[in-house]
């Protein structure tokens, strides 16, 4: 063959080798401008009832990663901070057979422990904290009860303020705090309350309302809006 040939099919080569060289250069530069930190936080709930005082938590695991100066935090469907977090909701046994749910999601430690500040200044001394604060009624977690813990479809949000209308007169929220801690991650207690044919079921539910043709007014509904990850993630 010529040599110009084997010049030009040299250059094709290099060319197409291109943008895969650029692509690695991109991540080799996003690793050197990115930083991680991690966290747990414990919520905890103490619930007065007539057979006295009970409280219940779950710790859950957090993340936290600045790219280029910037804080992202890994959200799920664009809900609060909290989202970043894995592991399950807090599981309350207020009366026999009758529980609370505080599901994941807010609160978000940053508005807790620093309030107003800028994450990306905070992010670093939140990881070192070991402390509890009392939660702000405005952050509180989305509250949930079932009427009937084997149906999806018994499911009723709780007024934090009231908690005696959905589970009898005697019965108040207390407090809420949020705790940066070393214990390990809670697992097992949804499940527990809440197996795996009960979410199955609850997914059944969805698929049967997307394939009916007028599944917005379902989907605004608390039943329509929550899912698995609202009680593990």
């Amino acid at each position: 063959m010529p040599r110009a040939w084997h010049r030009e099919r040299g250059a094709q080569r290099r060319r197409a080798l291109l943008p895969t060289l650029a692509a690695l250069v991109l991540l080799v530069l996003a690793g050197c401008n990115e930083e991680r930190w991690y966290w747990h936080q414990r919520l905890t709930l103490v619930v007065n009832t007539p057979a006295g005082p009970k409280a219940a938590s779950s710790v859950v695991a957090c993340e936290a990663t600045r790219r280029y100066g910037a804080l992202w935090l890994p959200e799920a469907r664009g809900m609060g901070d909290g989202r970043a977090c894995q592991g399950e909701a807090v599981v309350l046994e207020v009366a026999p057979g009758r529980y609370l749910f505080a599901l994941l999601g807010d609160p978000s430690a940053f508005r807790v422990f620093f309030p107003g500040a800028s994450k990306e200044k905070v992010v670093a001394k939140l990881v070192k904290l070991r402390e509890t604060r009392e939660v702000p009624r405005r952050f509180y977690p989305v509250l949930v009860t079932f009427g009937d813990v084997s149906d999806p479809k018994t499911v009723m949000q709780v007024d934090p303020q009231d908690l005696a209308a959905s589970f009898g007169p005697g019965v108040s929220l207390s407090a809420v705090t949020l705790e940066i801690t070393e214990a390990p991650v809670t697992t097992g207690v949804v499940e527990g309350v809440l197996p795996q044919p009960f979410f199955v079921e609850w997914g059944r539910i969805h698929k049967e309302a997307l394939a009916s043709g007028i599944s917005a007014p379902y989907f605004q509904s608390l039943l329509g809006k929550l899912n698995r990850t609202d009680f593990q993630r």
